[in-house]
């Protein structure tokens, strides 16, 4: 990690994104599936759904330590890729976002059949 992203509190993952453990994650799955299980984790999570958009494929959830926008596209019918963009509400978050999204990614991949990270380089 850059020294700058222990005081960002905004985490965003990507199909080329320099840490490993923030890259665009696919799963072996149908879209509606992963919405479920997303739905799954904000009800474990304790949060509240805020938005869900069809359109650009988002759901938009907020937990009391942070708020999160899962964006879940599928190239192809039987595979879909997830992308996470997180903000903290801390004022010293010390690298909390990468945290948050690697527990996201985990409950994930224990729901979900994974399939790899960034396959579309």
């Amino acid at each position: 990690m850059k020294f700058r992203d222990y005081f960002s509190n905004n985490f965003e993952t990507g199909e080329n994104h320099y840490l490993g453990n923030l890259r665009t994650r696919y799963y072996r799955a149908r879209n509606d599936d992963v919405k479920k299980v997303v739905e799954q984790l904000i009800a474990a999570e304790k949060g509240v759904l805020k938005a869900k958009n069809e359109n650009y494929c988002e759901i938009f959830f907020e937990c009391p330590e942070y708020s999160c926008t899962v964006v879940v596209i599928s190239p192809r019918p039987t595979e879909t890729a997830v992308d996470l963009n997180v903000t903290t509400y801390k004022m010293l978050p010390l690298g909390k976002g990468t945290k948050i999204i690697d527990h996201i990614y985990k409950y994930l991949d224990s729901k979900l059949p994974f399939k790899g990270v960034s396959l579309y380089k």
